[in-house]
């Protein structure tokens, strides 16, 4: 069966039909063909381009504030006093950590007396502020870092720290 003959009783119908109800039922259609457009197109499309300024708006907040926290950190390292003889490096970062309640997963002595510390599920604010305070008050530097974001305001952290002017 061809589509002439399918439509076939459609044209009938149509032929049928004075020229004010073809003009009625043309109408309906243009105005349906338009409701259709408007909410299975239109309205979706405009509500996932609002929906995507949004989460840029967001991402772009965070990172300002992941720049802020790094330059905060730069600044506060950069007038720091030199390190004071004493304790280990180890020693002092753990003692720091512990006291600002910031859990370190893994600790790794490493050459030229660096230590490589990891963290996981870290306030972003509290590690900068940590490293801020290991800088100012214990003359500690970060020579690397590795930040990742595990979610709203958390990450994780790798560092390699060192004692000094060195870093």
């Amino acid at each position: 069966m061809s589509w002439s003959e399918r439509l076939a009783p459609a044209r009938a119908a149509w032929a049928e039909r004075s020229v004010r109800e073809q003009s009625l039922l043309g109408v309906m259609a243009l105005l349906l063909v338009g409701v259709v457009v408007w909410y299975l197109i239109l309205t979706p499309a405009w509500a996932w381009r609002d929906q995507a300024r949004a989460s840029h708006e967001r991402a772009v907040t965070s990172f300002e504030t992941m720049v802020a926290g790094v330059e905060r950190y730069q600044a506060e390292a950069a007038a720091a006093a030199r390190p004071q003889a004493g304790a280990a490096l180890r020693t002092v970062v753990g003692a720091s950590a512990a006291e600002r309640g910031l859990a370190i997963s893994r600790v790794q002595p490493l050459e030229d007396g660096r230590l490589g510390v990891w963290m996981e599920g870290v306030s972003d604010d509290a590690l900068m502020a940590w490293l801020i305070a290991l800088a100012r008050e214990e003359g500690v530097r970060v020579d690397q870092i590795s930040i990742d974001r595990e979610g709203d305001r958390q990450v994780r952290a790798q560092l390699v720290l060192v004692r000094g002017a060195g870093a």
